[in-house]
C-alpha cells in the first residue's frame, strides 16, 4: 500500500468501508488494519454487497484490529447504494455520528 497512515491516534471512532467479495472484505483491508494500533478505538464497518451483507467483516476486523470495540455495522446492497441516503442517515443517527 502506498502512503500508509502512520497512526490513528487522533481518532476515537474509525469507520472501515469496503465492498464484500466472496463473503469478506478485500484482503487489502486486513493489510491496512494490521498495520495500525486500534487499542481503545471503536471500529464501525460498512459495506456494499451482492448477497452476503457484512459477511465476515466483523469477525475479520475483530482479529486484525486488536484492542478495538465494535459498533453497529451497515451493509447496503450494491445496486441500491445510490438510493441509500435515508438508510445511511438513519444508521449514522443510530450510532451517534449524525444528529438531527
Amino acid at each position: 500500500m502506498a502512503n500508509r497512515l502512520p497512526t490513528i491516534d487522533a481518532y476515537g471512532t474509525v469507520l472501515l468501508g469496503s465492498p464484500i467479495w466472496n463473503v469478506r472484505a478485500p484482503m487489502i483491508m486486513t493489510t491496512f488494519t494490521e498495520a495500525l494500533d486500534f487499542s481503545g478505538k471503536t471500529v464501525i464497518p460498512f459495506t456494499t454487497h451482492a448477497m452476503s451483507g457484512l459477511g465476515t467483516t466483523e469477525r475479520d476486523y475483530a482479529a486484525s484490529c486488536g484492542g478495538a470495540t465494535f459498533g453497529e455495522g451497515l451493509a447496503v446492497r450494491g445496486e441500491k447504494a445510490r438510493d441509500a441516503d435515508d438508510e445511511v442517515g438513519s444508521w449514522l443517527r443510530r450510532i451517534g455520528l449524525l444528529r438531527g
